[in-house]
């Protein structure tokens, strides 16, 4: 069944992870998929530099329970080409604008880029669902997140780069969306540990996401004194 644009950014709040794949070719990517979704990750953004990423989309949009995004999505024609297939949320690591509106006409999520303060304002002047902070180890993790939530009352975020089990509970923390599990460690895992294995060093990432998401969703349905 289809999701409209808030049901999926809702759905994304109560799963945090999005796996990144970019892998060198399109069997690579599947079985990193595969071994995702074992663990139990819900969202999948499929790479345009996936040799045909767009066959790969088509395919997994099919799966029930299963949420397929396209990232680095760097024109207007490939954006089309993966709603076309199927995207569900549209992923670019810059600050694509002009993408914005073809989202918005197709119910699908629009992320762009951004790594400034200027930049995320002239995003969110732009009217997009969620705003990409990348890379964002190196704008500053948690902290950056908190003071630019701070700032900009509203922003929506989902983070890439360096997410890693140190950090995860902090990000959920400052109000992050979405988490992005690098393309770096997944293909990593994948070839030192096959399918199985990159499940197994998912998995924490699931459960940990699982606890923080509990643990805010109990104090904020505790009454407060006064």
């Amino acid at each position: 069944m289809s999701v409209d644009r808030a049901e999926l950014i809702r759905e994304m709040e109560r799963r945090r992870l999005v796996a990144v794949v970019r892998s060198k070719t399109s069997q690579e990517a599947l079985e990193t998929v595969e071994g995702v979704v074992e663990a139990g990750v819900k969202f999948v953004e499929i790479t345009f530099s996936v040799p045909d990423a767009a066959g790969l989309i088509r395919q997994l949009a099919k799966r029930s329970g299963l949420f397929v995004g396209a990232g680095t999505v760097l024109s207007k024609e490939q954006a089309r080409e993966a709603i076309a297939a199927g995207a569900r949320f549209i992923v670019s690591p810059t600050l694509e604008l002009g993408l914005v509106p073809i989202c918005r006409e197709a119910d699908v999520v629009s992320v762009p880029g951004a790594g400034t303060a200027t930049e995320i304002l002239t995003a969110m002047r732009a009217g997009p669902d969620l705003v990409k902070l990348f890379p964002a180890d190196c704008l500053g993790g948690p902290g950056f997140v908190r003071q630019i939530a701070n700032t900009f009352a509203g922003a929506r975020f989902v983070v890439s780069g360096g997410v890693s089990l140190a950090n995860v509970k902090e990000y959920i923390d400052a109000g992050v969306i979405g988490l992005s599990l690098g393309s770096a460690f997944l293909r990593e895992a994948l070839a030192k540990e096959g399918k199985r294995g990159l499940a197994q060093r998912v998995v924490p990432y699931v459960k940990l996401v699982e606890e923080a998401v509990s643990g805010q969703v109990s104090a904020s349905s505790f009454p407060s004194k006064g």
